[in-house]
């Protein structure tokens, strides 16, 4: 799915059983099936996902995901996502640039893990639902996750769109205060405890 520069992005994640999946899907209208490749990029001290920065290349474009302000979402995950390269450049603090890629690279900004997602979209009832399932390179881990999600244009709807997906998912009997990791985090919790453990230190992911 592709954003404007000034979307917001409202999103829960879920572990979905077989029963769960099937009642959420009925009736849902398929919008697309794709595989996406995704490489994710830090400093070797992990400054980025740290601070709940979450860059990535995906397909050859850049996309920078990050919180919004005013801080997540009791119940769900709340970011702003950026695709303009100058606008990533100057949130990476990299000033204007002439070419991301020698910028990153002086940078100390490189690739740390890369991913290949197969994505199932669906919209029912104005929610956007991703059904992915996940495999990494030099990994046996594998991972499956589905997402529940609405854009809003500003901040102020936040709160509003969180309350939307909770009372929606509650329709069919998904559990509503389980953690579920995204696939980067399930990843270093599997693969990479290092990294994962630095992002519990820094209070980004629970233990």
């Amino acid at each position: 799915m592709l954003y404007s520069n000034y979307m917001i992005e409202i999103e829960k994640k879920f572990l979905l059983t077989p029963q769960q999946q099937e009642s959420l899907l009925k009736g849902s209208v398929e919008s697309g099936v794709k595989l996406v490749t995704d490489s994710y990029l830090d400093t070797s001290d992990f400054s980025l996902t740290k601070n709940d920065l979450w860059f990535r290349e995906r397909d050859g474009v850049f996309e920078l995901k990050m919180p919004l302000k005013s801080g997540s979402g009791v119940a769900t995950n709340r970011y702003h996502e950026l695709t303009d390269e100058a606008a990533i450049a100057r949130e990476l603090g990299l000033g204007e640039v002439a070419h991301l890629n020698e910028a990153l690279s002086e940078a100390g900004i490189k690739k740390f893990m890369t991913c290949y997602t197969q994505r199932t979209s669906y919209e029912k009832q104005g929610f956007h639902i991703d059904v992915d399932t996940v495999t990494y390179r030099d990994s046996s881990f594998a991972y499956a996750v589905a997402e529940i999600e609405l854009l809003v244009e500003t901040e102020e709807e936040a709160d509003a769109a969180e309350a939307r997906i909770i009372t929606f998912a509650k329709q069919f009997d998904l559990i509503i205060d389980q953690v579920v990791l995204g696939k980067v985090a399930a990843f270093l919790k599997a693969d990479d405890p290092r990294h994962y453990n630095a992002l519990v230190a820094a209070g980004i992911l629970s233990a």
